[in-house]
């Protein structure tokens, strides 16, 4: 909702909750992933045809931005956005809006949802999650659920791990359960890698397979045989003592 100085910015984690916003509360502006949470954001741009010309769409893929544009958006953001490309955008915005191409050169305050919660405490806690519990090796962890465990709403986990961590709750996922697996691809070589890809957390063979080479920009075959490789040079490269009787 736009002020004269302030954005309070509403973080939708389903279609769903959307649409309640956008039923409840005067939306200015929609920033619209095309892939939440593995729906299609498009279904959004059918439903509410008016908002067409008041959505920014973001996507990882460049080859929807024809169609977005289709459907009369006003921006199409391609990840990862740069600050820059986004401050354009809300320009862009901002010269459409209702201010007759004068930008609102106030600072902009965002209400943050974290200002009663003990920042360094949540960082502990979800560090032991994390790291010692391994809540991540559960295959229906969610941004909801993980919430719960730290007595958080949703779009505060939300925020702390996008304002501190400058993750979203995939890629902050994804890292975790990528780490592991490189650690069980090195220890155990005897180890299935299908086996492992489901031990770390992953409900698809497809999903590990796709998130580890995003992640390494090699598959996990590679990996492993990238690691067995140098782990055999580093052995012959190894001085050995020879005692003569």
């Amino acid at each position: 909702i736009l002020g004269s100085s302030i954005i309070e910015i509403m973080h939708a984690t389903s279609f769903e909750l959307a649409y309640r916003y956008h039923k409840q509360l005067r939306i200015d502006l929609f920033i619209l992933d095309l892939s939440l949470f593995g729906a299609d954001g498009f279904h959004f741009l059918e439903k509410f045809p008016n908002e067409r010309s008041n959505t920014i769409i973001v996507s990882a893929y460049n080859d929807l931005a024809i169609r977005a544009f289709e459907y009369g958006v006003l921006d199409y953001l391609t990840k990862p956005i740069s600050e820059e490309r986004l401050r354009l955008s809300l320009q862009r915005f901002f010269i459409r809006s209702n201010r007759k191409g004068k930008l609102n050169t106030s600072p902009i305050r965002i209400k943050t949802r974290l200002s009663k919660v003990d920042i360094h405490k949540l960082d502990v806690r979800l560090t032991d999650l994390m790291e010692v519990k391994k809540v991540y090796q559960n295959e229906n962890l969610s941004l909801k659920s993980l919430a719960e465990e730290l007595d958080l709403h949703p779009r505060q986990l939300s925020e702390f791990l996008n304002e501190k961590k400058h993750k979203t709750f995939t890629s902050f996922l994804h890292n975790y359960r990528i780490k592991e697996a490189k650690y069980l691809l090195e220890r155990y070589p005897e180890k299935k890698i299908s086996d492992i890809g489901f031990e770390v957390g992953y409900k698809s063979l497809s999903n590990f397979y796709d998130a580890f080479k995003k992640e390494l920009k090699i598959t996990a075959s590679e990996y492993r045989q990238k690691n067995f490789i140098s782990t055999i040079s580093s052995n012959i490269a190894e001085p050995k003592n020879y005692i003569n009787v």
